[in-house]
């Protein structure tokens, strides 16, 4: 159980995954535009190399001052700001090699 934004924030979860000897880590979760994108970005930055499974990771819509955001448009632009630097982003389970 974690109580930041980020899995590797106020956790041993990068120790285990030093201790494994695994450099590679998968990311699925909810809320792609917040713990997922933040938990891709601390893998990142301690080294790691990422993925995430985008059809095993969902948001929920937000409202804005100006206008409401779909899920589907937040998820997406999650997807994308963690594909364009922090983690490689498949679609699905399938798409991961061995």
């Amino acid at each position: 159980i974690y109580n930041d934004l980020a899995v590797f924030v106020g956790t041993d979860l990068g120790e285990k995954v030093d201790a494994i000897g695994n450099n590679n880590v998968i990311i699925i979760g909810f809320m792609t535009h917040m713990c997922v994108t933040f938990t891709a970005q601390g893998a990142f930055l301690r080294g790691n190399h990422a993925t995430v499974v985008a059809d095993a990771c969902a948001t929920r819509a937000l409202q804005t001052s100006v206008s409401e955001v779909s899920a589907l448009n937040l998820h997406s632009s999650a997807l994308a700001t963690i594909n364009d630097l922090y983690a490689v982003v498949v679609p699905s389970a399938a798409e991961l090699s061995d």
